[in-house]
């Protein structure tokens, strides 16, 4: 996406919505493909697993009787996205266009010169998935699929169709928890992350605030590990956003800070944060970094290692870049 908006192309995507992917695993499909990929005595362990699974609903001292499971991976298991990723590992890759997947969360990408180019190319993997899914028993859910095109040019909205569902381009996309806008500008993100960060915190505040009776050092705790974590995921790579964008984050800490330890206005921000052991927005993001960067290194999928020597040799658009940021502070 960030090379396409580089080379002044568009990248179009769609991010499919799986109705109940856990919940819906075809068993027959699912052990077809076991068998045809493991060893006999890992594929027998394995069907002896997911066969004559049972349930019954008790509601206080009556129980219904036992009804047999047809369907789905066991929910809570550790083999659970296990199985499911080995169920969709042959979905169909369409020439000039890339697939993403993680657990239930897929994403379908084609890039050209023109959104005519991009959304044919798109189109047409979404026409193989469609069919490979309905041969797997595979449940798209078309309303709540998204899709969007990544550009910074003017350009006309054409839907594009699943299953003969008409979906209009949208201005944004949520994928792994991340709230994408078209120019990849993460002003969107941030926004979302602010209104969910004054959500918990109005939530917590009798926890937090200045009345509470809670120790400094348990409020800090709390803000630790409950609101803090909403706006530092992802952040290696919504971090490399403009400045006003961390400054709104950072306000939010400021803002909390203050009310754990009732500090006065006058209270310097960088007192505050000195005082009470914790770090700046913008310390974090260099942190986080390169924290990211080292898990990429040490990673077992070459995918994931290839991410680092991805580099732009033309530079088009004055704006950081996520690699960058582990190498330098942020600006």
């Amino acid at each position: 996406m960030e090379k396409a908006l580089e080379r002044k192309r568009i990248c179009s995507a769609v991010f499919l919505d799986i109705s109940q992917a856990f919940d819906r695993v075809w068993y027959k499909g699912l052990l077809h493909k076991l068998r045809s990929i493991l060893p006999y005595q890992f594929f027998l362990l394995l069907k002896s697993y997911l066969t004559d699974r049972k349930f019954r609903i008790r509601q206080e001292d009556v129980c219904s009787k036992l009804k047999d499971i047809c369907v789905g991976v066991p929910q809570g298991s550790v083999l659970g996205p296990v199985l499911y990723l080995l169920y969709i590992n042959d979905i169909p890759e369409t020439y000039n266009t890339s697939i993403a997947t993680f657990a239930d969360d897929t994403a379908l990408l084609a890039v050209g010169n023109t959104l005519e180019e991009s959304k044919g190319r798109l189109q047409q993997a979404v026409n193989n998935v469609a069919t490979w899914t309905k041969k797997w028993r595979i449940k798209l859910n078309e309303s709540k699929s998204t899709y969007i095109n990544f550009t910074n040019k003017r350009i006309d909205n054409v839907p594009i169709s699943i299953n003969g569902v008409c979906l209009q381009p949208a201005n944004t996309a949520k994928y792994l928890g991340m709230n994408l806008d078209v120019k990849l500008r993460w002003s969107e993100h941030v926004k979302k992350k602010v209104e969910e960060l004054n959500i918990k915190h109005r939530k917590m505040y009798l926890l937090l605030g200045r009345h509470s009776e809670l120790a400094t050092e348990s409020k800090l705790l709390l803000y630790k590990q409950v609101l803090r974590p909403v706006w530092t995921y992802g952040i290696q790579l919504w971090g490399c956003s403009k400045k006003t964008h961390t400054e709104k984050i950072q306000r939010f800490q400021n803002k909390v800070l203050r009310s754990i330890v009732n500090a006065p206005k006058y209270v310097r921000v960088t007192d505050l944060h000195r005082d009470l052991g914790v770090e700046m927005v913008t310390d974090m993001v260099p942190k986080h970094a390169n924290s990211h960067k080292g898990r990429l290194e040490q990673h077992i999928n070459e995918e994931a290692s290839r991410l680092l020597m991805s580099r732009f040799t033309f530079r088009r658009l004055k704006r950081s870049k996520p690699f960058e940021l582990s190498t330098s502070p942020h600006n």
